[in-house]
């Protein structure tokens, strides 16, 4: 204990941060308050002898860990807005939307030719179900229409190497598990006068609100609703410090969920849990920090290390280094 607070101090006092960037202070505080707090709830597995017990051998394999889920019935916009994604994730879906936009094509084809009233077009899905309807049932088939409307809602769930829990969940406790990220490839054109849509891989932050396993049938699907972070606001909603290269995120500015269009839910195999530390010069706003994998046991305890990984550049060493010092002084500790 004695050599942590000496390493502690050692970077709070040390002139070579930049001057009067307190954000360090409390990166390493909470950094190094949150390893222990994450180690004394167990989340790395008990210690017997100086030796560090595997918790869970399965830890690698998805499933709940709440003894019995709730009875959890969606509501209509949150119906569709799963359905949508889900569908949009299956491996088949991509050759139907082609094939639904030569079908748009066409009906477009035959209202210039044709004099008169034209037959509305179908949304996609209701299209994909009436090209399906004498197929015989498939996994694919049972994704287009749709799973049950009652869900099990769980308040924990191990996905990834990671034991994410639903936010309301976390009241009680000392530890957080409900923050996630996410990353996706996003069309977006690079000026108001470029016409050309840009793909380019983004990363979404936000938190897990609900913990659903959806009813297909014939097979069930984790999915996580959350609260996203607006990262497309980069004034007040995400942005990256200049001098540090730290995604800095706005928890009072989260996207809307109450269209349809809407995009709150995530596949749990999409999920990758993030730490967020609280900047305390600044309301609502945080650091994000990964959070480090639960120990399995494919991986060696010993070398396996506990690590915050700061998202900073090759050529920014400086919050590497104080994350790899923290991890020393955790390990000295326990």
């Amino acid at each position: 204990m004695h050599r942590m607070m000496k390493t502690y101090k050692r970077y709070v006092l040390n002139q070579t941060f930049v001057e009067g960037c307190i954000q360090e202070q409390y990166l390493v505080e909470e950094a190094m308050m949150y390893c222990m707090e994450y180690i004394h709830d167990g989340n790395l597995g008990s210690h017997k002898n100086g030796r560090r017990v595997i918790m869970n051998e399965d830890i690698e394999s998805a499933h709940p860990m709440d003894k019995k889920g709730k009875q959890y019935v969606l509501p209509n916009i949150e119906y569709q807005q799963v359905r949508k994604w889900v569908l949009t994730h299956s491996s088949k879906n991509a050759e139907w939307e082609e094939k639904y936009q030569v079908y748009l094509q066409s009906q477009k084809s035959r209202g210039k030719n044709r004099k008169g009233s034209q037959a509305k077009e179908l949304d996609y899905i209701p299209w994909l179900r009436l090209q399906l309807q004498n197929e015989k049932v498939s996994p694919f088939k049972r994704i287009v229409d749709g799973p049950s409307f009652t869900a099990v809602s769980y308040n924990r769930y191990t996905m990834n190497g990671y034991v994410f829990y639903s936010s309301d969940s976390e009241s009680t406790t000392t530890t957080q598990n409900s923050e996630v990220s996410m990353k996706a490839v996003t069309s977006f054109r690079a000026s108001t006068k470029d016409r050309n849509l840009v793909d380019d891989e983004v990363t979404y932050y936000g938190v897990v609100k609900r913990i659903l396993e959806l009813d297909y049938v014939e097979f069930k699907q984790t999915v996580f609703y959350c609260d996203w972070v607006r990262i497309e606001d980069k004034t007040n909603g995400c942005t990256v410090d200049p001098d540090t290269n730290l995604v800095f995120v706005n928890l009072g500015k989260f996207m809307r969920n109450t269209s349809e269009v809407d995009k709150p839910f995530i596949l749990a195999y999409e999920a990758k849990q993030v730490f967020y530390c609280r900047d305390l010069s600044r309301d609502n706003w945080h650091v994000v920090l990964d959070a480090p994998k639960r120990l399995s046991q494919e991986i060696d305890a010993y070398e396996d290390p506990l690590v915050f990984e700061a998202r900073t550049s090759a050529n920014d060493s400086s919050s590497t280094t104080l994350f790899e010092d923290v991890l020393e002084v955790v390990e000295d500790w326990i």
